[in-house]
């Protein structure tokens, strides 16, 4: 449900006639389904939850906590701080030519401590987008040339946190999160005739720094939980700059809204250790979201599911007993509709971007139960050659640290 990159702004090269798909895959870059619309979305979530699809708005304990739902801190007794690391490989694909990429990316970092009272505070870092890419692509009309265009930027979400379990069986939590980044994209024309000067533009978007409140609530009986979460809308003003050799236009008046959004979800036990995950997120992106003519939007969508074998007792069994073992799925409906490939602009139809992965992951504990290493493995695809003119595979490997320190745990915080 994070909110997708500026990197909207990237449809102003459409007009430029790089609507059609390059005939050079970017290199040492996210997704090549950014350009033209709004970015990748990231999922923030740690190792453990995406190896469960990314259904964490159930979740509930000292150490399983999620960055979903703000609820899911009110067990927390002790100090946490967790830090994610996702490197990632992807096979890009043209009806012309293929080529791999690799990158590393950090979706989310967390610190947690549980207060008197009851109430456990959180501070946390969260990449709501990645609008990073590169295209090359090489033009024919008039004087040969090369095009190179460069995205980078995204949104960004600081976010402070508040939970506290009111009753045994429920749980709530509230976010107050601040919207930040930008975004910076650069087109390079460079000529084979060496008399020739290559030729610069560069977009620049900037926005004021806002904030926003996300409200979430569990309600438990074990082993069941169901949650929920709920986040209000921001609107902000946009600054495009746009300069080209020795001159350079401010645009002003338009504005980016980040819509409303929310998550449903449930944890419910299957037999002994082993239990389900479900869950549904949606953020209401729509043509009202920030008007154009070359990019359209529809409400991101992510359906989630897993399933988790917990660890056993260390007591005389074996590693593979020990270690806690996650499997699990989701489908991802961006909220870009681009134009089809070849097309300047929306007026031969858009086409939606569709990922779907399979997951899995494995993890361990520390001996105090309060820390650990959790591993995901996420397998997908995205993208349609036919319609795009590109389509996507990837493998991700997801990285989590969790370091716990028992100062507060015990009666000073309850």
């Amino acid at each position: 449900m994070r909110a997708p990159a500026i990197a909207c702004v990237v449809a102003l090269g459409l007009s430029l006639g790089w609507g059609a798909p390059p005939l050079v895959p970017p290199a040492g870059a996210n997704s090549i389904l950014s350009i033209g619309g709004l970015g990748e979305p990231q999922l923030e979530e740690a190792a453990r939850l995406r190896a469960l699809g990314g259904a964490g708005v159930a979740e509930h304990g000292p150490r399983d906590i999620s960055l979903v739902n703000p609820a899911s801190l009110s067990d927390v007794d002790r100090i946490l701080l967790q830090v994610t690391l996702v490197p990632e490989y992807r096979r890009v694909s043209s009806p012309t030519v293929s080529e791999n990429v690799n990158e590393t990316t950090f979706p989310s970092a967390r610190g947690i401590i549980a207060l008197p009272g009851g109430i456990v505070l959180g501070g946390s870092y969260v990449a709501g987008t990645n609008a990073e890419f590169t295209v090359v692509r090489d033009e024919n009309q008039g004087a040969p040339s090369r095009l190179r265009v460069d995205g980078k930027g995204g949104l960004n979400f600081l976010r402070v946190s508040l939970a506290r379990r009111m009753a045994p069986a429920l749980r709530i939590g509230a976010d107050w999160e601040v919207i930040s980044g930008s975004y910076r994209e650069t087109w390079l024309r460079t000529f084979s005739d060496p008399g020739l000067a290559a030729a610069r533009d560069t977009v620049e978007v900037r926005y004021p720094k806002k904030g926003r409140f996300r409200v979430g609530a569990q309600l438990a009986k074990d082993p069941w939980t169901l949650g929920a979460v709920f986040e209000t809308s921001q609107s902000l003003p946009l600054e495009q700059r746009r300069s080209t050799n020795g001159a350079s236009e401010v645009f002003a008046g338009k504005r980016l809204k980040i819509p409303t959004g929310f998550a449903v979800g449930v944890s419910a036990p299957l037999r002994d250790r082993l239990r389900a995950v479900a869950q549904y997120r949606r953020a209401n992106w729509s043509r009202s979201s920030l008007e154009s003519d070359l990019v359209d939007f529809r409400a991101l969508q992510r359906f989630s599911f897993g399933i988790e074998r917990s660890r056993g007792g260390a007591e005389g069994s074996s590693l593979w007993h020990r270690i806690p073992l996650r499997v699990g799925a989701y489908v991802l409906q961006w909220p870009d509709l681009l134009p089809r490939a070849g097309a300047a602009d929306l007026s031969g139809g858009s086409v939606a971007v569709n990922e779907r992965a399979l997951t899995l992951g494995a993890g361990l504990v520390t001996k105090d139960q309060g820390g650990g290493l959790d591993l995901s493995l996420e397998l997908g695809t995205r993208g349609d050659k036919s319609d795009l003119g590109v389509n996507e595979k990837f493998a991700r490997l997801g990285i989590s640290f969790l370091v716990s320190d028992e100062t507060w745990k015990g009666s000073f915080h309850r």
